[in-house]
């Protein structure tokens, strides 16, 4: 658990933050929050004002140094019952980048008053009590969201503490009965074959919440698609019309392309990004194509999904080509890989080839069959996460490596005799579990969450 003191001790590092809390600028509106026990101070010198009504708004006048900066709305509200648990006031100005620049400094100028922090808002909700850290790090996925399934995955809050909750209960129950069977030997019942299934209950509830955690991580983080091939094929053009805009350069000439080209589209409501890479071929032109490749195979290693180019009008055996292809890099062994048959325009293939992989016509030049490879891939992305899944979860990198490790001490317990051995195996866990459900925090993990937010929020 949060200690005391270190609340205490961040709160008091500096009395009253400001910072611009509205969006970019120039806008409509402008608005400036000022947090902590110098607020109602700024807002009374600032407009002019001695008696101000707590939470109700007010025109005014808002000067620095008698010269007017602009006139706008405020309002002062008084703590604990604000965002932050402390005063709060806000002006209202007119958006532009010389009033807001104007009033800024303004603020700036008052004793024990600087400005905010990067989350620093949303830091001191926190350390007042008015926020989780489990709110918290939903909020920080609700503003770093892009696509509408990142927005309701954040909004649903499914966190990783109301996952374990259960787990904890559970855990509390073994550790009692070992620690019992070591202080108090044969006074107390001990079956250690029960042990071991309640153990095992674990690492299998805690394996779903991985499974569960990693759909999470793909609708926040998104996915790679690698495009694999070797030189001259249409990879590049394919990546064009995939990415919908000229970006990779295109010609005739095997190995224009040297170096890897990302771009990012949705696919499923899911952020992807599509990387074209430099042609695997043996005999190669010069040094720079050389580094191409080994730049492709470390892109292929990183690929979520793969996509071989065949060009069908040169290719006599789609198989062993796509095998070539694959022998080259190491994909990893979840990675599913489509096949891409280009240059349909141009000659007949079958569609109902049979191939290991599942396989479209297209051509890049026309543009048909690319629809239809982007289908087949949505659909397999929408395997991996089901748009009517609710068990999904929200996590941090830091709560996936906790989660791993948490249950690799259990695995370990369950091949232990040693029933003191297993009481200390059982008591890492319990500090895993409270790491990942918010009862124990550091300031560094918290430091690493607010840094995620923009400064204003």
């Amino acid at each position: 658990m949060l200690e005391a003191y270190a609340a205490l001790r961040y709160l008091k590092r500096f009395s009253t933050i400001f910072a611009v809390s509205s969006g970019a600028l120039p806008a409509a509106i402008s608005v400036i929050r000022v947090s902590g026990k110098e607020s109602r101070r700024c807002l009374e010198q600032l407009t002019g004002r001695k008696k101000i009504l707590p939470r109700q708004l007010f025109y005014a006048n808002i000067r620095r140094d008698g010269e007017l900066i602009d006139r706008g709305m405020a309002v002062f509200l008084p703590g604990p019952k604000t965002s932050t648990g402390e005063d709060v006031a806000e002006f209202y100005v007119h958006g532009s980048r010389a009033v807001v620049d104007c009033l800024l400094q303004a603020l700036g100028q008052f004793d024990n008053v600087q400005l905010a922090r990067a989350g620093e808002f949303t830091k001191r909700a926190f350390f007042n009590g008015k926020m989780t850290l489990q709110e918290v790090q939903s909020l920080a996925y609700l503003l770093a969201a892009q696509t509408q399934r990142q927005r309701r995955l954040a909004l649903r809050m499914n966190t990783l503490d109301k996952a374990i909750e259960g787990i904890r209960k559970q855990l509390i129950e073994v550790r009692a009965s070992v620690e019992a069977s070591i202080d108090f030997g044969d006074d107390v019942w001990f079956q250690w074959e029960d042990i071991r299934v309640v153990i095992s209950l674990m690492i299998s509830e805690l394996s779903n919440i991985q499974e569960q955690m990693h759909r999470g991580m793909l609708i926040n983080e998104g996915l790679r698609i690698v495009i694999l091939g070797q030189t001259n094929v249409g990879k590049s053009s394919l990546f064009n019309r995939m990415a919908n805009r000229d970006m990779a350069i295109v010609s005739d000439i095997g190995g224009t392309t040297r170096d890897s080209l990302e771009a990012t589209i949705q696919l499923s409501s899911i952020p992807v990004t599509i990387v074209d890479t430099a042609g695997i071929r043996e005999i190669l032109l010069d040094s720079l194509e050389a580094e191409g490749i080994r730049r492709t195979l470390r892109r292929a290693a990183e690929a979520d999904i793969a996509i071989v180019v065949i060009d069908s009008s040169m290719c006599k055996d789609f198989e062993t080509d796509v095998r070539s292809v694959l022998s080259w890099c190491h994909l990893k062994k979840e990675t599913p890989v489509f096949v891409a048959l280009n240059k349909c325009d141009i000659c007949n293939v079958p569609n109902n080839i049979v191939l290991p992989w599942p396989a479209v016509n297209i051509s890049c030049i026309s543009g048909e069959g690319i629809s239809s490879l982007l289908e087949i891939i949505c659909e397999h992305i929408s395997e991996l996460c089901p748009v009517s899944d609710d068990s999904t979860l929200v996590s941090s990198q830091a709560h996936r490596l906790l989660l791993k490790e948490t249950i690799l001490v259990l695995r370990k317990a369950l091949e232990v005799n040693d029933v003191a051995v297993v009481a200390e195996l059982l008591r890492d866990v319990s500090d895993y579990i409270s790491e990942m459900s918010g009862t124990i925090v550091n300031e560094q993990i918290l430091d690493q969450i607010f840094s995620s937010f923009c400064i204003g929020k």
